[in-house]
Parts: C-alpha cells; sequence; structure tokens
C-alpha cells in the first residue's frame, strides 16, 4: 500500500517511514550495478577456477542496488568453481552458548544474508559439532566435510583444520579480514593464546529428528578483552599472499590456507596477544 501525507507514520525527526524508504531507495539507485559476469571475473582474478575448496564470507552491502544480490554472488561463484568445486560458508550460531539447542536444519545462520540464503540453499548440507561454529558445504566435498565432529571448533581434526590441509582458498566478498576470517580462531587455538580460557558448553542438538544431550569445550574470550584481527591481515598482505580486486564499491579478496598457515603460524607464536586492543 502506498503512503499518503494522511497515513504516513511519522518517525523521530519528523519524516515518514515513506520518505525514509524513498530516500534509500534513491541511495540505492546511486549504487553501482555489478553484474553475474563482473563478479565472475573478480572472482577467476583473485585465483578462483574451476574445481577446488572455497570458503566464502561476504558483506552485501555495496551490492545493494541488485534487487536480491545473495543468488547473484552464489551462482556467481558456482559458475566459477564448476561443478567439481566444493563452497564452504561460515554458519554460526553463537546463541547456542545462551539457549543451548541447535538444529542443523532449522536454526538460522548468524553469519550474514549470503550464509543464510546459502544454508537454505538446495544440495547444501551443515556440519553440527560443536554447535556454536557449525559451517554449511555444497559441492563433491560436501559428504567428507560435514561427516566431521571435532572436540573443538578450530583445532586439530576440526573442519577448519581439514581446510587448511586441503590448502582451501578463503575468499571475502565485501568485508574485511576482520570480520571475515575466521581461521584466525584456528592460530588462537593452535597456540593456546592467554587471553582465552576454555568452558564447556553443553546443549541439545536435534539430528535425524532425535535429541541429544552433549558438551563441547569452547575457547571463550576473557572478560573485558577486545580483540582485532586487522594486524595479522596486514601481516600477511605484506608477505604477498592476499589478492584483491575492486568491483563496484565492493572488495574482493583471496588467499590460500596454506599461504596463511606458512606465513602467520611462526609469526603468530611469537605475538600471540598481537590482536588484543590496549
Amino acid at each position: 500500500m502506498r503512503c499518503s501525507p494522511s497515513t504516513a507514520p511519522i518517525r523521530p525527526g519528523g519524516r515518514s517511514g515513506c520518505a525514509l524508504w524513498s530516500e534509500t531507495s534513491m541511495l540505492r539507485d546511486r549504487l553501482p550495478l555489478v553484474t553475474a559476469a563482473e563478479l565472475r571475473s573478480a572472482f577467476r582474478k583473485v585465483g578462483l577456477d574451476s574445481g577446488g575448496t572455497v570458503y566464502a564470507a561476504a558483506s552485501l552491502a555495496g551490492l545493494a542496488a541488485m534487487a536480491d544480490p545473495a543468488p547473484v554472488v552464489l551462482d556467481a561463484l558456482r559458475a566459477t568453481v564448476g561443478p567439481l568445486g566444493t563452497i564452504v560458508m561460515p554458519s554460526f550460531h553463537p546463541g547456542f552458548r545462551y539457549e543451548g539447542l541447535f538444529d542443523p536444519d532449522q536454526t538460522p545462520s548468524r553469519s550474514g544474508i549470503l550464509s543464510e540464503h546459502f544454508r537454505t540453499r538446495p544440495g547444501t548440507v551443515r556440519t553440527w559439532a560443536p554447535p556454536f561454529n557449525p559451517v554449511c558445504v555444497e559441492g563433491p566435498g560436501a559428504g567428507g566435510l560435514s561427516a566431521i565432529s571435532s572436540p573443538t571448533a578450530f583445532g586439530p581434526g576440526s573442519v577448519f583444520d581439514r581446510l587448511v590441509e586441503i590448502d582451501a582458498t578463503v575468499l571475502l566478498i565485501g568485508c574485511s579480514f576482520h570480520d571475515g576470517v575466521s581461521h584466525v580462531h584456528w592460530l588462537e587455538e593452535r597456540h593456546d593464546v592467554p587471553y582465552r580460557t576454555w568452558r564447556e558448553i553443553s546443549g541439545q542438538v536435534v539430528l535425524n529428528g532425535k535429541t541429544i544431550t552433549r558438551g563441547w569445550p569452547c575457547h571463550i574470550r576473557r572478560p573485558g578483552v577486545e580483540l582485532h584481527a586487522g594486524v595479522v591481515g596486514e601481516q600477511l598482505a605484506a608477505a604477498g599472499a592476499i589478492r584483491q580486486v575492486d568491483t563496484g564499491l565492493t572488495r574482493i579478496s583471496a588467499f590460500s590456507l596454506q599461504d596463511f598457515a606458512a606465513v602467520l603460524d611462526p609469526w603468530f607464536g611469537r605475538n600471540r596477544e598481537c590482536m588484543v586492543l590496549l
């Protein structure tokens, strides 16, 4: 229903809801429209090609000129890696720590719009152990990755450890290193950083219609500690390991997890508190 001067709801500051919607629409119209072909070209320029495994994290704000960017981005990504490629995305559920319930088929992803769209896409499967840091997977490698059940989220035998072993590519679509690179937690677990402590988180997980109750150790940040991973990204960039290209207002970056480990594992071991904000 269109708003009229007499029916438009008034928001703080005196502008109607329709006025705010109109302003937002005008701003969106001014954004550059990125096409699917341009996305595919950008993905190839940062090193993606047919086959292999890609771990993608995204913020779609720079693609807001699209009416519905999530399926366009996913289709472009699938077209780039081809039928032999495997796509992995975070599908985290930090609320498990407080709610104590996780259903891989029903619990929404808290890792962004693209992640949630990917979760509901036909053919996508989701990991469940531990339930606070699951991922979603689509492609030939989905069966093997989704079958992983590890004692911790980022330690030996975890999905994230496996992604390093197979040299997956990390792809950042419009998001920063700090916001998109979950493997900084792989470094933190690996080097047992002093600003985190282990705590068991227990709850219920629904699997194939049955509910199980169990606990997992979680590497929890100590109270009062603030972190930023930008300094870790700067080290990787200084080593020349990050490839990036701008498409419209969206920066697309990628790097190999073998390069990530080779550059950052020894450095992080000497600088375990480098992410702590003083």
